[in-house]
């Protein structure tokens, strides 16, 4: 009996050690699988370091702002000296007059060519039917007994009517004849003061023959075809020049002066010689 209770307690002190190696084994197998799930965690550990040592270069170029400010200044200190040397530079090529703010006057859209490029064109539109042509006429005249050499003068009137183109017609009779001169003063006097009615062929005869003009020679030039090319040309011409009224200067076709834009017939005349003066130098 005694020998069955030996047996049995060999058994159970096998079992126990078959146990216990048996736990030892398993918990070795559960270190050593959970030691691969550490290592697969631990490249993320690093991942904020490495991230911190990226963006750790922003902070010293911040703090590197100053320097690059000042690197900045200069540039910009030579940027702001560079339009010095340009602008005196071009200061020599401004002649005195184009240095001044000239005003009462427009600026044609499309500059028109004059006749003679060597000179400073003057064209006045006119119609001797207007009471302010009239009174501006004095004024111009006395302009244009001391016209520069430089100068061309050029009247030239304006024919947005029928009645105006009647006008127009007188005057170029009279400048084929060559006594534009002579009647130009008085044809203005008959209409605005005299008030007499100088529209068809008898009345103009009759005008022209009292200053001197034989009667074949008025009815020769009133009929040439010279004269009616000149009144179709007098229809058409202000638009060019963008005229709507008068008494208009235009300036070596660029310039279009008026009592409106230069505020009196006496400016009118300060203006013209302003923009005369530049474009006189322009030319030099």
């Amino acid at each position: 009996m005694r020998k069955n209770f030996i047996q049995i307690g060999l058994i159970i002190l096998v079992l126990a050690v078959l146990a216990g190696a048996s736990t030892f084994f398993y918990l070795e197998k559960q270190n050593e699988a959970a030691a691969p799930e550490q290592t697969g965690v631990a490249p993320t550990t690093p991942a904020t370091p490495p991230a911190a040592e990226t963006a750790a270069p922003t902070t010293p170029a911040a703090t590197q702002t100053p320097p690059a400010a000042e690197a900045a200044a200069p540039a910009a200190t030579e940027q702001s000296a560079a339009p010095a040397p340009a602008e005196q530079a071009a200061a020599p090529a401004e002649s005195p007059a184009a240095a001044e703010e000239l005003t009462g006057f427009e600026t044609l859209a499309t500059p028109q060519p004059t006749q003679n490029p060597d000179k400073v064109e003057v064209i006045e539109f006119f119609w001797y039917g207007c009471p302010h042509c009239y009174d501006f006429e004095p004024v111009l005249a006395s302009w244009v007994k001391k016209l520069p050499a430089n100068v061309d003068f050029i009247r030239q009137p304006a024919a947005f009517s029928d009645l105006w183109a009647k006008h127009a017609k007188a005057f170029y009779v009279a400048q084929a004849l060559g006594v534009l001169d002579k009647v130009h003063a008085d044809f203005f006097d008959a209409l605005q003061n005299k008030h007499q009615k100088l529209e068809n062929e008898e009345q103009l005869g009759a005008f022209f023959t009292a200053h001197g003009v034989k009667e074949a020679d008025f009815h020769e030039a009133y009929n040439s075809f010279l004269v009616d090319t000149k009144v179709r040309q007098a229809a058409v011409t202000p638009a060019r020049y963008g005229v709507t009224g008068v008494p208009v200067l235009i300036v070596n076709g660029k310039y279009k002066v008026d009592g409106k834009s230069a505020g009196s017939h006496e400016k009118m005349i300060e203006v013209m010689n302003q923009l005369i003066k530049r474009e006189s130098a322009a030319k030099k």
